[in-house]
């Protein structure tokens, strides 16, 4: 797990490995991918409304995707392929419309992408291998 600046409590957050930061020190990327991540992803990911880029991909996140997740009006990139992630697509993905990337694939996930509202964009890729694994 790469974890520079997360376990010192003095350095700011935007300094922390995979986090990167706008002028107001809002989280605006969040690159985690390949991290040896375990465990949930949080409810909280919600307050993190300036965020653009989402990417945890190839870790060992398992549960489901937070329908907070639809709380992220600014994200263009969701990337969380290749984790162990259950359960139902949030239908709160339909808010995104600013989404212009959403890798899903090399999960459990069940259900249907909702429509997904794309203002202005041509070029978008939408990667999703839903329904029960065999």
């Amino acid at each position: 797990t790469k974890s520079n600046g997360w376990l010192d409590e003095f350095t700011s957050h935007c300094k922390w490995y995979g986090v990167m930061c706008n002028e107001d020190s809002k989280v605006v990327n969040l690159t985690l991918e390949n991290n040896g991540l375990s465990g949930r992803i949080s409810d909280t990911i919600g307050n993190l409304i300036e965020l653009r880029i989402l990417d945890l991909h190839d870790n060992d996140l398992k549960g489901s995707i937070p329908s907070a997740v639809g709380n992220l009006l600014n994200l263009s990139s969701l990337i969380v392929s290749f984790n162990d992630l259950t359960g139902e697509i949030p239908a709160g993905f339909a808010s995104l419309s600013k989404l212009e990337l959403l890798h899903i694939h090399a999960n459990r996930l069940q259900g249907t992408v909702p429509f997904l509202v794309l203002k202005g964009h041509n070029d978008s890729s939408f990667i999703a291998d839903c329904g029960s694994p065999s």
